[in-house]
């Protein structure tokens, strides 16, 4: 049997021979492919692993005692604590943050999911200090924890937000 030829002269039932394919053509095409597989892979890893990342964001808390570094007072200001006596937080795995509060020790229950925190209002012993600016940087801050719906935390430090995105109270690692 004859093959066609078409007007140029060529046989017409000629396919492209996959082998005469130039090499730089297909070292060209394998780049792209393991570009594009290697993009996939990272996306893969960062969109898989967020969820984690803030599943162990409250977790992140507990294992370390924090020292307040600055809080917002009662005009929503955010000033430094006082450091002596220093106000300290402790979130423990069972749910409970425990510290001293400047004048009183302090306890509430705690809950997280994601960056979202929700604090129970604190019990406190009930010490009276007779400096005025200890009292009232103890009830600013046991205020603001209650008051903190988000966090956000770092090697450095704990930060803790209301519901407007304005922080409250910024913590270091003791």
């Amino acid at each position: 049997m004859q093959a066609m030829t078409d007007q140029s002269g060529q046989d017409s039932n000629d396919c492209e021979d996959p082998e005469a394919i130039d090499p730089a053509q297909k070292r060209g095409l394998m780049v792209y492919i393991a570009i594009a597989l290697l993009g996939c892979l990272v996306l893969m890893i960062v969109f898989i692993n967020v969820p984690g990342i803030r599943a162990s964001a409250g977790a992140a808390m507990t294992g370390t005692d924090w020292q307040l570094q600055s809080y917002a007072d009662k005009t929503g200001v955010i000033i430094p604590a006082i450091s002596n006596p220093a106000i300290t937080a402790t979130f423990s795995t069972n749910g409970r943050v425990s510290g001293f509060a400047g004048c009183n020790h302090y306890s509430a229950t705690y809950s997280t999911m994601d960056y979202s925190i929700t604090i129970s209002p604190a019990a406190t012993s009930l010490v009276f200090c007779t400096d005025p600016g200890i009292m009232d940087m103890e009830q600013a801050y046991l205020l603001d924890l209650e008051k903190s719906v988000e966090f956000r935390i770092t090697e450095s430090n704990l930060r803790m937000y209301d519901k407007t995105g304005k922080p409250l109270l910024v913590f270091v690692p003791v």
